[in-house]
């Protein structure tokens, strides 16, 4: 079975790019690994096909908790009674996909699966060779096979070039393709035998004999994550005002679902560095509001007590009432 791990730095496109995966996939059956940093998934309620193909590996950094659970979990995919034809995985934003690759190459999975490429989504305007100072950011450019420089929409023509010619300097010979929204063709991604095993004997050594020196760099990194529930709405004034004002420099990617007071539509929420997103649709759960705030040391409980302050009062507004979801 063919195997794709699409990896990239928070707030990249992966989850975009997967979209774009599963709506044109025709009629190939493919499976979907996904993962996230933090104990909402977040990215399990922005997938347009989370169904039977999915299976959620669980919170917390993928390459982090490379263990027989997630070999076991591949091998849920491989025994499945329907065929599956292409295995996608998901990491987190902070993963470096180093011992995902290696957890492939070095266990009983090389002799079922073939790593086929990976694949490093770039935000195309927010890039660079300092980015976040993260070793994780720069282990996902050395280690992939293939940059997708997405967002180049919002990227001028002279910071595209400087990337390109970073990621040359960092990789020399890497495949680069330009895209909007995570938009290119399954054949260029998908079945492309980018990945050469060879390159990685000496790492495959290491990784049996110490597998801990390849998981500490959340730690390095200094990285931590805000989660926020909550069934009451929010006021729309007050949310925009903490996200303006009121919000750390620290926290580099958010993402939720979000229920405002002053509207009857389910809002989703991406935010990548300065720029947030809005996008509305219909309800199909219960309302509630769903926040996951990711950054370097975050201060939990004042991020959680600058949203319990943008939610409604319900003292204050006694006329608030559930919006009606369809039958």
């Amino acid at each position: 079975m063919p195997v794709t791990i699409i990896t990239g730095f928070l707030g990249s496109g992966k989850t975009t790019l997967l979209n774009q995966i599963l709506q044109n996939k025709d009629k190939l059956k493919i499976a979907v690994l996904v993962n996230e940093f933090g104990d909402i998934n977040i990215d399990e309620k922005l997938l347009i096909s989370v169904d039977s193909d999915m299976i959620d590996l669980g919170n917390g950094c993928i390459c982090c908790t490379i263990n027989d659970g997630f070999v076991n979990t591949v091998y849920q995919v491989l025994e499945r009674e329907e065929k599956v034809d292409y295995l996608v995985v998901e990491t987190t934003g902070l993963a470096d996909p180093l011992p995902i690759i290696l957890t492939f190459l070095s266990t009983e999975l090389k002799f079922l699966t073939r790593l086929d490429s990976i694949i490093t989504v770039v935000d195309a305007a927010a890039f660079d060779a300092e980015h976040f100072d993260s070793d994780a950011a720069l282990s996902q450019i050395r280690y992939g096979d293939l940059v997708l420089l997405n967002k180049i929409d919002l990227a001028t023509k002279n910071k595209i070039s400087e990337l390109k010619a970073f990621i040359e300097d960092t990789k020399p010979g890497f495949r680069i393709l330009e895209s909007e929204y995570g938009q290119v063709p399954l054949p260029l991604i998908l079945d492309i035998g980018l990945t050469q095993t060879d390159n990685y004997q000496t790492d495959i050594s290491e990784f049996r004999r110490n597998k801990s020196a390849f998981n500490n760099h959340l730690e390095t990194d200094g990285f931590n994550f805000v989660s926020f529930e909550s069934d009451l709405p929010f006021q729309l004034e007050k949310l925009e005002h903490f996200l303006s004002e009121q919000l750390s420099s620290n926290v580099f990617r958010a993402k939720g679902i979000l229920w405002f007071q002053e509207s009857p539509s389910r809002h989703i929420f991406q935010l990548s560095g300065p720029r947030y997103d809005l996008q509305a649709d219909d309800w199909t759960t219960q309302p509630k509001n769903e926040l996951v705030f990711i950054g370097r040391n975050l201060d939990k409980s004042l991020i959680k007590q600058q949203l319990k302050d943008c939610l409604v009062d319900l003292v204050i507004n006694k006329e608030f009432s559930l919006p009606n979801l369809p039958s």
